[in-house]
């Protein structure tokens, strides 16, 4: 079965380092779609080597690329001839961020992109690579991204040709609100566990998986004691997102997610908050001093607050 090289379909253009000579890298600004067309004189990859279309901007000694990802895209600038550089990737629902880490040089008129390394979700150390992906300007609307392909663990090398194109970009990933609080999923780690509260008409259940690839899922639920039914459910998990972490509501396994912020966090508590959600717009989880957990659910001014107290099992 044919494969590329781990990383390469996905690899992400980080830096430019200008060779002694001092020559400049050619220009590259534009949107780049790829085409059906054979390069000359290597063989076509099978997919497109960055995706089917990215994007480049050249200001002075600045490199913008936008890569798509989805429904989304992912910009970041660098400084020509920079150091390796490590670039966030924003994971999926209920995933953790990964990184890559890359370099870049110019090989005479040849743009050279490293990928040396990469952090799985959940962090660690880094994962030591050696993926290169070459660029070179074959006219002024074509662009040929070469790399390599791995055959029965034979490598050859194998390009795809890249038009100039005035398509747009998917819009850019989403920041996270300038009040979030800085955390890894291990800072949350007293929530995993299951959890259970008994009142006189219902009982409640969460279920918390313990901290791995920088997320915690849960399953949560509400029974009826009068009929034993089940009143609601919902799925929920916590994920590392850029230096922090988003708590995700699915109630009913509602889709798309309600993603909430961490605003707070300190050894026994955590608060989540999504300022423009109806209800609830915070959660608050907190380790009691008897070992409990107490859930706090509210919203803006005169609003409701919801407060459940479940024991571990």
């Amino acid at each position: 079965m044919k494969r590329l090289v781990s990383g390469l379909v996905v690899a992400m253009l980080v830096s430019v380092t200008v060779s002694g000579g001092g020559q400049q890298p050619p220009n590259v600004s534009g949107t780049w779609t790829a085409v059906k067309d054979v390069p000359t004189g290597i063989a076509a990859a099978p997919s497109p080597i960055l995706g089917p279309k990215f994007a480049l901007r050249q200001s002075g000694t600045a490199l913008t690329i936008t890569r798509a990802r989805g429904d989304m895209s992912i910009e970041v600038t660098f400084e020509l001839g920079g150091p390796e550089a490590r670039m966030r990737v924003p994971g999926a629902v209920c995933a953790g961020d990964s990184h890559t880490i890359e370099k870049a040089a110019m090989e005479g008129s040849t743009i050279v992109f490293m990928r040396t390394g990469t952090v799985i979700p959940g962090g660690g150390p880094s994962l030591k690579l050696n993926v290169r992906t070459l660029l070179r300007l074959e006219a002024p609307d074509t662009l040929v991204v070469e790399g390599t392909l791995v055959q029965a663990g034979q490598p050859r090398q194998v390009a795809t040709l890249y038009k100039r194109s005035t398509d747009p970009m998917p819009p850019l990933a989403p920041s996270l609100p300038a009040a979030k609080a800085a955390a890894t999923i291990a800072d949350v780690a007293w929530i995993g566990g299951t959890w259970t509260g008994v009142s006189a008409t219902a009982t409640t259940e969460e279920r918390w998986t313990p901290p791995a690839g920088g997320v915690m899922i849960a399953t949560a639920h509400t029974v009826r004691t009068a009929n034993n039914t089940m009143a609601s459910f919902e799925f929920l998990c916590i994920a590392e997102r850029d230096g922090s972490l988003v708590y995700q509501a699915m109630p009913n396994a509602r889709t798309p997610a309600t993603d909430f912020f961490l605003t707070s966090v300190t050894p026994d508590a955590a608060t989540f908050e999504n300022p423009t959600h109806d209800y609830p717009k915070k959660i608050r989880y907190a380790k009691l001093a008897d070992g409990s957990l107490e859930t706090v659910t509210s919203g803006g001014e005169g609003s409701r607050t919801i407060t459940v107290v479940l024991k571990k099992q």
